[in-house]
């Protein structure tokens, strides 16, 4: 297990690119792209019902999200004065992609625009300017899609699509980015790459079958500033290191929105995390794929917060079906389900190693299975590492020894079920429930009963018989 941590995330240096070019330059060098009014879009993940948003998401529609209007500066005054709208110039963008290059730099040299993009109508990339297919982002940009898409052709050199640069923040509302190939060095995100200091907010947005090449990281997004995604979708992108959806070592903010099939040669088949930080609210998991650690998400040093959110059937070849933490990161999980993942090298739902810390509150850790170091619901390894567990039932899972829980660090459990967990290693080495050569601590309201072929086996667990 000694190898734990070399599955964790790939780190992400930042290089400048050059300035932006002048519409005029754009509409004279800029190839005729193909046109087409087919239009292209998964629907979004429908938002949960019948809840309360708690105190998390109230914390979201106060901060830089969606849920509240805009902080306006100077500028914005001044052009809402001259034509009575939000984010100053507003320009229709006809179903053409010179005319979206043209107009996307022409917003960059008059310190921003909102585009409304032609309904139903893909804007199909043909050519590439310095590995892009657009050009860069350098102000506050706003494209509304109406069913709208933006892809790279099928024939089309490999780029990737977006840049936000430094200072510049891009909006996409009702958009599907497809297609995008990242070949830049160091610079992942086949659909958008968010330089340091630059912002992207999508919303009811799709990021479907984006690429990186090479050593980039981040199928979809390679963010290095802020991302915020709100109902929108992240499916079939790949990158072959990390982050098969997202790459991400700034501040990730995800709201009702769903990851789908996305592989990563590495770590984190939907989210790769290196030390940034990661808040998802009412978010799905499911289907994503690593070789390396963390089917779902992989955090290296760095803050996962996910809370009511569902991460199932993803597969890990390494460790971590569900999710991976290492390197002294934290993983907090609040009334989330971790079901029906798969790893191969152990911690078929969660892995926790080398020095990093899991808080799972009010949560399901069910139907997971692994081989490998075992660890069928969880496996805590390594160092101090520390496994918190609070009014959370790990049941149903499976693996050739500590079906339940494997541990060799620090397990807390609180007001918590495990049941019905099975180890294929016979008695009496078998622990169907817990695996311990750590040290565990439980409550009185701490239950483990039910588990094949024995419920504990190992250091003694409190309140643990058979």
């Amino acid at each position: 297990m000694v190898g734990l941590a070399a599955l964790g995330g790939i780190a992400a240096r930042d290089d400048k690119h050059g300035g932006t070019d002048r519409l005029a330059d754009a509409q004279a060098s800029t190839p005729k792209q193909n046109v087409s009014d087919a239009s292209m879009g998964d629907d979004g993940p429908e938002s949960a019902e019948g809840r309360d948003e708690d105190e998390w998401s109230s914390d979201w529609s106060s901060g830089s999200g969606y849920g509240r209007d805009d902080r306006k500066d100077d500028r914005g005054k001044e052009d809402r004065d001259k034509d009575g709208r939000e984010h100053g110039r507003v320009r229709e963008v006809p179903c053409d992609p010179n005319r979206l290059i043209a107009a996307i730099t022409l917003a960059n040299a008059e310190q921003g625009a909102t585009l409304k993009l032609a309904a139903g109508c893909t804007y199909s990339l043909t050519t590439t300017q310095s590995g892009l297919g657009l050009p860069p982002i350098t102000q506050q940009i706003t494209i509304k899609g109406e069913k709208s898409t933006i892809v790279r052709a099928a024939a089309a050199a490999q780029f990737g699509i977006f840049r936000v640069d430094g200072g510049g923040d891009l909006r996409l509302e009702d958009v599907t980015v497809k297609g995008g190939q990242a070949t830049l060095f160091n610079q992942g995100g086949g659909a958008i790459f968010v330089a340091p200091g630059g912002t992207a907010r999508l919303k009811d947005t799709h990021l479907v079958d984006n690429s990186t090449t090479g050593v980039n990281a981040g199928g979809a997004i390679d963010n290095r500033g802020t991302t915020e995604l709100e109902k929108s979708t992240v499916d079939r992108n790949i990158s072959v290191v990390a982050g098969g959806g997202i790459n991400n070592t700034g501040l990730l903010k995800l709201k009702e929105s769903r990851f789908d099939s996305n592989s990563a040669g590495a770590a984190g088949g939907a989210i790769n995390n290196f030390g940034g930080t990661v808040q998802g609210y009412k978010v799905e998991f499911k289907s994503n794929r690593a070789i390396g650690g963390g089917g779902a998400i992989a955090t290296t040093g760095g803050i996962i917060d996910l809370h009511d959110s569902q991460v199932t059937g993803n597969n890990a070849v390494g460790f971590g079906g569900g999710i991976f933490t290492a390197a002294g990161a934290r993983t907090n999980l609040r009334n989330v389900t971790v079901a029906n993942n798969a790893a191969a090298g152990g911690g078929g739902g969660l892995t926790n190693t080398t020095a990093s810390t899991t808080t799972v509150e009010d949560s399901k850790i069910v139907g997971n299975t692994s081989n490998g170091a075992g660890g069928g619901g969880i496996l805590n390894t390594i160092l101090d590492s520390t496994v918190t567990l609070r009014n959370t039932e790990v049941n149903g899972n499976q693996s050739t020894n500590g079906g339940g829980i494997l541990n060799t660090a620090i397990l807390r459990l609180t007001t918590t079920k495990i049941t019905n967990n099975t180890a294929l290693a016979p008695a009496p080495g078998g622990a169907g429930g817990i695996l311990n050569t750590g040290a565990v601590t439980t409550d009185p309201h701490t239950v483990i009963v039910g588990n094949r072929p024995t419920n504990c086996v190992g250091n003694p667990v409190p309140n643990c018989f058979g």
